[in-house]
């Protein structure tokens, strides 16, 4: 039996979300590839080459899941918006390699993005991971989550605040916050996220039993 063609007119979350991934990894890679031949020398057209490569990886690993995440009909809006930054991420850049951006306000959006697509990468990867059913798992679940949001908007906030984000994350002769105060609670929640998170995929493999 011949498959039924496809509905170009069809907006399902998965396949907003192929498409969203489609065009921001495909953007990445032409503009990626440009950049290499660009390159002055060999040496850096490695160098770029190899971190773009790395970068697509990282980030793609939340698109993975957010598409898993589409194909189960699970957290689909959490799914979209991590595929979303994730593609904003590894454009933003790629296209600051090619073209040298060292833009204030440029580098923070790019931190940002980079920022969710983190956070997104540990709730989609948790709600692919586990199947809350009990009080325990599911408030260990929801519990995660929030801390994870709460996570990216403190991050979010410290890299709006500061001055110039790649000296302040700079190993070598960095600045300090804007707002040090946040960075405590900040590590908290990373802690309490990282027992959450175990938490949660235990409470659930005893359900499952």
């Amino acid at each position: 039996m011949s498959e039924a063609p496809l509905d170009t007119t069809d907006r399902s979350p998965l396949r907003v979300g192929a498409l969203m991934t489609v065009v921001g990894l495909g953007l990445a890679g032409l503009i990626g590839v440009i950049a290499v031949f660009d390159a002055g020398d060999s040496g850096s057209a490695v160098g770029i080459g190899a971190a773009t490569a790395v970068t697509v990886f990282g980030t793609g690993a939340t698109i993975a899941c957010g598409l898993a995440c589409l194909v189960r009909r699970r957290a689909e809006l959490l799914a979209l918006g991590g595929i979303a930054a994730s593609g904003l991420a590894v454009d933003l850049f790629a296209l600051a390699i090619w073209r040298e951006i060292t833009d204030e306000t440029y580098g923070k959006i790019a931190a940002i993005a980079f920022v969710w697509s983190f956070f997104g990468l540990l709730m989609l990867g948790l709600t692919l991971a586990v199947r809350p059913r009990e009080s325990l798992a599911r408030a260990l679940y929801l519990g995660a989550l929030v801390a994870a949001a709460a996570g990216g908007l403190i991050a979010t906030w410290l890299i709006a605040r500061t001055g110039d984000v790649v000296s302040t994350i700079s190993p070598v002769g960095g600045q300090p916050f804007s707002d040090e105060s946040l960075l405590r609670p900040l590590a908290a929640t990373l802690v309490l996220l990282s027992a959450l998170w175990f938490g949660a995929l235990a409470a659930s493999r005893l359900e499952q039993r």
